[in-house]
């Protein structure tokens, strides 16, 4: 099952991340009018969220051999990764918040 959430983030990871070099692309030479400068605007947290996940995973199945499950493993790496994903999550509403 684990396998399957690290292919899934990383098939993610992989369209969101093309997507904001494509769109990146578009609102360089000024192409497709405000649509890329959007997409660049909203679509951050869900990179960020499918960076954090295939990173953990990674992380997760690099350091447990033959898929065996270890709760402290991986409590110690979700914690970290939640705590900058929250902290990434403030700081892209902080006008909103303040």
């Amino acid at each position: 099952m684990l396998t399957h959430f690290h292919r899934l983030s990383a098939l993610l990871f992989y369209l969101l991340g093309t997507s904001f070099f494509v769109a990146y692309l578009l609102h360089f030479n000024k192409l497709g009018d405000t649509w890329p400068y959007w997409w660049m605007q909203v679509g951050d947290l869900p990179l960020v969220l499918c960076t954090i996940m295939y990173g953990g995973l990674s992380l997760y199945r690099s350091v447990t051999p033959d898929e065996e499950t270890s709760v402290g493993t991986a409590v110690f790496i979700c914690v970290p990764l939640v705590a900058v994903f929250g902290l990434l999550v403030v700081m892209n509403f902080w006008e909103v918040l303040m």
